[in-house]
């Protein structure tokens, strides 16, 4: 590479610092400008079958009443790929008669290992956060937006983050908590609702 090429480079990378990009999130480039080599009829048809399965979950989530159910259905979905890398599924932690439910965007390594959310050093600081408040794990219910760790500890992608929010909204449904802890970067409390696209029905949202 040439002294211009990279001084261009650096000079792309200063710009994307300064317009705040911090991380990448994937593992590889995608050229979002590069022509489509597949026909409009394949990708027609392709469409239509991944709306048709993606309904066809939406009925079986549906239809899930409880807890049980819900963790065969996720431990059984293979359309979201990330279920590959993982180790383990990450489901639940805590109580879930509980009327506080804490939700997390996706396991990290401690947690794919042991299957539980919230452990290893974010779990320490998460018990501290709760004893500072007379709560502990035994009080709360702890899940997670992303069932499965990304390669690399990456943040979801919009792709991944959309096939599981249904069965996390079904989750919350289940649990049924009065108030909502979320410990993500997807969502704010201010879009919180719709973000999710839970029918919160008067829950706090913190």
């Amino acid at each position: 590479m040439t002294n211009a090429k990279v001084q261009n480079t650096l000079k792309q990378l200063n710009q994307l610092k300064m317009s705040g990009v911090n991380e990448n999130i994937g593992n590889k480039p995608k050229n979002r400008y590069g022509t489509k080599k597949s026909s409009k009829s394949k990708t027609s048809d392709s469409s239509i079958s991944v709306n048709n399965s993606s309904i066809e979950d939406q009925k079986t989530i549906n239809s899930l009443e409880s807890l049980d159910s819900l963790k065969d259905f996720m431990a059984n979905y293979d359309k979201c790929k990330l279920h590959e890398s993982a180790t383990n599924m990450v489901f639940s932690d805590g109580n879930p008669k509980s009327e506080i439910m804490l939700i997390g965007e996706a396991p990290g390594h401690d947690e794919d290992i042991q299957g539980k959310p919230f452990v290893g050093r974010s779990g320490k600081l998460l018990d501290k956060m709760l004893e500072a408040i007379n709560l502990n794990r035994e009080k709360v219910y702890i899940a997670n937006i992303v069932p499965w760790r990304p390669p690399n500890n990456r943040r979801p992608t919009d792709e991944e983050i959309d096939m599981c929010l249904p069965m996390i909204k079904k989750h919350i449904e289940l649990i049924n908590p009065k108030a909502i802890l979320l410990f993500c970067l997807l969502y704010t409390s201010d879009a919180a609702d719709e973000g999710l696209g839970v029918d919160l029905g008067g829950r706090r949202i913190i």
